[in-house]
């Protein structure tokens, strides 16, 4: 399968501005044959009120990347995808950074 990348790349960015996705200032940043990669800054808007970041924005952009991505390789724009479930360990703390 040929990728145009930036293509892509300035498409899930586009589409995703009204949505959490951009509400959350995720952005794909990369994507090949087999990956996508996705940033968020991790700054207050992110932050549980002790002042880390929330496991809720974690896992948004974990559901966000996992769905994108099983979109663009599924080539077929009458096809729809969803996440059904997800599950997350949070190991560390964050305070800043993407």
């Amino acid at each position: 399968m040929h990728i145009d990348k930036n293509k892509i790349l300035d498409r899930a960015n586009q589409v995703c501005k009204e949505t959490l996705m951009g509400t959350l200032n995720m952005e794909f940043i990369d994507l090949g044959e087999d990956y996508i990669t996705c940033k968020m800054p991790v700054d207050p808007s992110v932050h549980q009120p002790d002042g880390v970041l929330h496991g809720g924005a974690t896992v948004a952009l974990a559901e966000s990347v996992g769905s994108f991505a099983s979109r663009i390789f599924l080539d077929d724009p009458e096809i729809t995808v969803r996440g059904i479930e997800i599950s997350a360990n949070h190991l560390k703390s964050v305070r800043s950074g993407e």
